[in-house]
């Protein structure tokens, strides 16, 4: 560091700390040699008054303001409040005090923001997650080298730069689609708010701004506002459980629609089962549910579940949500099975049998036939999981197990799960 360097440092130090030049002179090289190079291996830019911005890489003291929270500091200069919190000891990121000096580390004000990661839920796209946390576009496919935002999937980890538009997101708020003859005085009034907190919450200029059908509005603090979810105008609402979803597991899938219509859905190319939810007696025609599972030998890889609705008129419309299907993580394990009863794994035999099977389970009713949880069938471990990969008496052909293996002595009593018709 040049002499003239070091002192105008020095001297910045010296009016932070009221001490002496020699005495700053020490700070600032026992500092650097022993605290800021190991910890962050950049320069501690000092502020002179709040002029100018330090450049990126660098570190810098910061004195909160009224006000300002670790979030609103960390934003500012492109850090992390656990970076500050970690450089400052502080436990509590809650509680900080005005005047209070921290050390901001690896300052990166060309580009504000909190960085966050984010799983994407059904129905997201890069509008309603730049909306959300009041990021940009820009910022989301900067980060997430992200050339065609229709790639986006169900379950896919993104990086949020949350803040990044210079606003700080709301930690509690919903989306509200404009229907026709909206104002934001009925808005408002729907949910409970002020015109000004409607304004606020979404950045307009003035209170008085036009509304148009179809248009997005941030309701702040309420638990009646919609998901963060860009639907079609015939969905109010579009849930799906276990995204992603692993090899062997099961999608769950619920929506309500806004008018009756015919619906018809698939996945992976199968068809689903698509059952009116009759539990809400207000609206029992416009809730919708549905389970379909996901094989077990399915390669992982993104996939496309379809939905298609068809209106009184006759009118067909779809909408299409890619969902992540993962590596369900199966073992691989070898049966062997006796010479006298290998006529067992004969291919006909084991079609039979699952043909015998499917036709079985695959029927669907609307009647429910149980309502509690299934009870385990023994009490001890299970031996063999349900996925297994599985070859038999050494051969090269892999199944699967569709079931799960107890292990026990022999006379251990078997339990039925539940009530029901031994087929």
């Amino acid at each position: 560091m040049a002499v003239d360097e070091s002192k105008r440092i020095s001297g910045r130090i010296m009016r932070f700390f009221g001490i002496s030049f020699r005495k700053s002179l020490f700070l600032v090289i026992f500092a650097t040699s022993f605290f800021i190079a190991p910890a962050y291996q950049n320069v501690l830019w000092a502020q002179d008054g709040g002029q100018g911005k330090p450049p990126d890489g660098t570190s810098t003291i910061h004195v909160v303001q009224r006000g300002e929270n670790l979030f609103r500091i960390a934003q500012q200069y492109g850090t992390t409040v656990e970076a500050i919190a970690q450089a400052n000891g502080i436990t509590d990121t809650r509680f900080i005090e005005v005047g209070q000096r921290l050390l901001i580390p690896n300052v990166q004000v060309s580009t504000p923001g909190v960085n966050t990661t984010y799983v994407v839920q059904p129905g997201e796209s890069l509008r309603t997650i730049a909306l959300k946390y009041h990021s940009t576009l820009d910022s989301l496919a900067t980060l997430n080298d992200i050339t065609q935002p229709t790639t986006l999937y169900a379950g896919q980890t993104i990086t949020v730069r949350q803040g990044s538009d210079g606003t700080e997101p709301l930690t509690d708020a919903g989306l509200y689609v404009v229907q026709s003859g909206d104002t934001i005085y009925r808005i408002a009034t729907r949910f409970g708010l002020s015109i000004q907190e409607i304004a606020t919450a979404n950045d307009w200029a003035s209170a008085n701004k036009p509304l148009w059908s179809g248009e997005w509005v941030v309701i702040p603090n309420h638990p009646d506002a919609g998901p963060f979810v860009e639907l079609p105008p015939y969905l109010a609402d579009f849930h799906i459980q276990t995204v992603p979803v692993k090899q062997g597991e099961s999608i769950g899938l619920r929506f309500t629609l806004r008018q009756p219509m015919q619906i018809t859905g698939t996945f992976i190319d199968r068809p689903m089962n698509l059952d009116m939810d009759t539990t809400d007696p207000n609206t029992p025609s416009l809730n919708y549910g549905g389970v379909i599972g996901v094989h077990s030998f399915t390669t992982p890889g993104v996939y496309a579940l379809t939905l298609t609705f068809t209106d009184a008129n006759g009118v067909t419309s779809t909408y299409q949500v890619r969902v992540s299907v993962l590596d369900g993580g199966y073992g691989q394990e070898n049966i062997d099975v006796p010479t006298e009863r290998q006529d067992l794994l004969d291919s006909a035999t084991v079609q039979d049998e699952l043909d015998r099977v499917i036709a079985l389970v695959s029927g669907n009713s609307s009647t429910r036939y149980f309502n509690d949880l299934m009870a385990l069938p023994a009490p001890g471990a299970v031996t063999s999981g349900y996925g297994t990969r599985r070859t038999y008496a050494g051969t090269t052909g892999l199944s699967f197990h569709g079931g799960a293996d107890f292990g026990g002595a022999v006379g251990t009593p078997i339990y039925a799960p539940a009530g029901g018709v031994v087929v």
